[in-house]
């Protein structure tokens, strides 16, 4: 109560002392209703049933008007007839309200002293109580088969509408949203809401991102570059098979390899890369770096793994004990572990960059990881040891005009890893992952731990629903000492991208006395609590799982700005060349900007000509996109940027061509890509014994608006067994860049 009367002994007491005794009062409680329960017009109880076909009866309650905060109550249940009201022969609704009304009852006779002197007194018959009493309403619609509810006139609180026939009573239907709400049951309500948001949270706090990834998913499921491939074989096979009955010999070139090059020839100088291109004539590497440090924009871990600026949140909570387990209570054993690192992208990024239709040539046959063969046709290609993976890995490239794309499918892939060999007892929780996240940290609770004895702690798949350490993400060992009773954080060296639907294992290596708690279910996990002994897994109990929690990031803003060290290239930079582990997951993009004449400009296709300048210095910057909950990584340790201007002209030389018997006929083929005669020249001539000779006759076939085929023929005096291939080319601007996509050569 806001106000209080103030009485003291021997005191004069006036009425109006009373009455604001009760008036103070009754004004706290409006305040209380106003500000604390509702603002607008509710009721408790008041509830409306048929007592007959011809009667409804109201039960007593209370209706609030927040507006006042007045309280109106109906004290007895009331009965009220409807049989003058009933249809003569079709249906109408009637709208049942309530309004409040003060009245003054309770009519007593009272004396009132009428002179001061002689005490004469009078008496009156006076109303002693005034209360706030809900009156009932009752307000007819028309008559109708198919009848219009009535609404209750302004001011008026619906309690419910009644249906009439004329037998009478047919249906009555509350208005149960008009309820004021009983705030133990708002209790229990939230309670509930709670327990389930404890649950299912972790499910669904990250399904914008989970619904962004699958956009992009299902936006790939059919690609026009497929269709091209396609064709590219048919006409492929419709070339071969024009081929004459008497060839000698067949060879081709694609020029994704320099198996076929002669790099030590005398006058050899070009660039094998999807195609002959041009040499590098000046270059300059370096590694990616904050411009600042101490960027708030930009988290680094202590791996060198480049973030957005995050927080830690647990997504994933097991902190009911209901036991412990001493880790060192299960067999001691020695076991080898497999730590692959992340994948690698890369982004080529220039003027000089035009995209070779050669590429999907390592698509068109059939790879056998066993044997590292890869078949095509009737020709065979033998794959190098390192790049195996890379095949395995179906790893996704784009072309562009200027700009190339490598990147892989794969987050962890086995092109690199590092093998460790762990020794002691082994504990392991699986885990299935609810959403795609980076995973910073993990918390375990010991009850008590051996300050003599470490702890390794591993992160692998469990696709088989049990650990396969031939496949760890992670590890963090933890030496004798550093281990303390209760919850202990344990973070990653670089955070680790977890992905939705897979299975992961926390596995836990010690030979000391650490004692672990444990909680009950594996509703949550949908894991199972393992140790390994004799090289196998087995069940600890299948009803328990460990103490846990798993802490993830939660970035600062959807799209973030890193500033890098700018790059540098005395003479001026024509050609940027990008490696570092990264991975972009499915509804985020990473997009690489630099600057110049102090205009971002990202490195995407059709902004080549920021670069037309050749600037000697280029600031550099990451733009990171995506959501709170999921975002790009780069590497920033073992990373590589290249920068590198390129020349005019190449000279090409393949290796020695031998044929089983001699030629006169020598054809040799070459797919221009991006020719213009106007600014570019090509020419092709045959190295003998004696020296080169040129083409007796050149002709061209145009394909399209950017490929053309050129045919060389030559016709050597004598019959020659053997032979190079020497290809020649220029452009008279650097910026007009083409490249020779293929080479076939026969000899008739």
């Amino acid at each position: 109560m806001e106000k209080q009367v103030i009485y003291r002994d021997r005191q004069e007491l006036q009425a109006a002392d009373l009455n604001n005794t009760q008036t103070w009062a009754d004004e706290a409680g409006r305040h209380l209703v106003i500000d604390a329960i509702t603002t607008e017009r509710q009721f408790v109880g008041l509830t409306v049933t048929a007592r007959s076909a011809t009667e409804i009866e109201v039960s007593p309650g209370r209706l609030y008007d927040g507006s006042s905060g007045k309280v109106y109550a109906i004290e007895t249940a009331q009965v009220h007839s409807i049989f003058a009201m009933l249809p003569l022969q079709d249906s109408k609704w009637l709208a049942i309200s309530a309004f409040g009304q003060e009245e003054d009852v309770d009519i007593q006779p009272r004396d009132f002293l009428i002179d001061l002197q002689t005490r004469e007194v009078e008496p009156e018959a006076v109303a002693m109580q005034r209360r706030r009493v809900a009156v009932i309403h009752i307000a007819q619609g028309m008559e109708s088969p198919t009848p219009e509810r009535p609404e209750p006139p302004t001011g008026y609180t619906l309690l419910a509408h009644v249906r009439l026939t004329p037998t009478g009573i047919q249906q009555v239907a509350l208005a149960t949203s008009r309820k004021l709400p009983n705030l133990y049951a708002v209790e229990q309500r939230l309670r509930a809401a709670e327990g389930w948001i404890t649950s299912a949270e972790p499910r669904i706090a990250h399904i914008m991102s989970d619904i962004a990834g699958l956009g992009e998913q299902m936006a790939t499921r059919a690609t026009l570059t497929q269709m091209l491939q396609v064709a590219q074989d048919m006409a492929r096979v419709k070339e071969r098979l024009e081929l004459p009955d008497d060839y000698k010999f067949y060879g081709a070139d694609h020029f994704l390899t320099t198996a076929e090059s002669a790099t030590t020839y005398s006058g050899y100088s070009a660039r094998v890369e999807e195609g002959i291109r041009p040499p590098i004539v000046g270059t300059a590497t370096q590694q990616l770096q904050l411009l600042n440090p101490l960027d708030p924009a930009a988290s680094v871990s202590s791996g060198g793994l480049l973030l957005p600026a995050y927080e830690e949140i647990a997504r994933l909570r097991m902190e009911t004990r209901r036991g412990e387990i001493t880790i060192n209570a299960y067999q001691y054993q020695t076991t080898q572990m497999v730590q692959r690192q992340m994948s690698r992208q890369r982004i080529r990024y220039g003027e000089t960059r035009t995209a070779c239709t050669n590429t999907g040539f390592w698509r068109q046959g059939t790879f056998d990881p066993i044997t590292r063969i890869y078949r095509r046709g009737d020709e065979t290609w033998e794959i190098d040891p390192a790049s195996v993976q890379a095949m395995l890995a179906q790893s996704g490239t784009v072309r562009g005009t200027r700009i190339w794309i490598d990147d892989y499918v794969e987050t962890y892939w086995e092109a690199v890893t590092t093998t460790h060999t762990v020794q002691g007892s082994i504990l392991a929780q699986t885990i299935l992952m609810a959403q795609t996240g980076w995973l910073t940290s993990v918390e375990l609770f010991f009850t008590s731990v051996d300050a003599a004895a470490g702890l390794e702690v591993i992160l692998c798949d469990a696709s088989l629903g049990q650990p396969d350490l031939s496949r760890s993400v992670a590890r963090v060992t933890l030496a004798p000492g550093a281990l303390a009773a209760g919850w202990r954080r344990i973070p990653w060296t670089n955070p680790v991208l977890v992905e939705a639907g897979r299975r992961y294992a926390l596995v836990l290596v010690t030979n000391g006395a650490h004692r672990i708690g444990y909680t009950e279910g594996t509703e949550y996990t949908q894991g199972v609590l393992m140790y390994r002994q004799d090289g196998q897994y087995f069940a600890e109990a299948a009803e328990r799982d460990l103490m846990l929690r798993l802490n993830f990031a939660r970035f600062a803003s959807p799209r973030a700005v890193v500033q890098m060290e700018p790059l540098q290239l005395s003479g001026g930079i024509a050609d940027i060349d990008m490696l570092y582990e990264g991975v972009t997951p499915d509804g985020t993009e990473l997009v690489w900007e630099y600057q110049v004449g102090g205009q971002w400009l990202p490195i995407t296709d059709g902004t080549e000509a920021g670069l037309a300048s050749l600037p000697a210095l280029v600031p550099l910057r990451a733009v990171f996109v995506g959501t709170l909950d999921l975002m790009p990584a780069v590497r920033l340790t073992g990373s590589q940027v290249r920068v590198a201007r390129v020349g005019m002209s190449f000279t090409h030389i393949s290796t020695q061509r031998t044929l089983s018997s001699g030629s006169t006929d020598i054809r040799v083929r070459l797919l221009l890509e991006y020719f213009d005669p106007a600014y570019h020249t090509v020419g092709c001539r045959l190295i003998l014994g004696s020296g080169p000779i040129n083409p007796a006759s050149v002709r061209d076939e145009i394909v399209d608006g950017n490929r053309r085929w050129r045919e060389y023929r030559f016709t050597p005096g004598t019959a020659q067994t053997g032979y190079r291939i020497e290809i020649t080319g220029s452009t008279s601007d650097w910026r007009r860049a083409w490249h020779v996509a293929e080479r076939y050569d026969l000899a008739l």
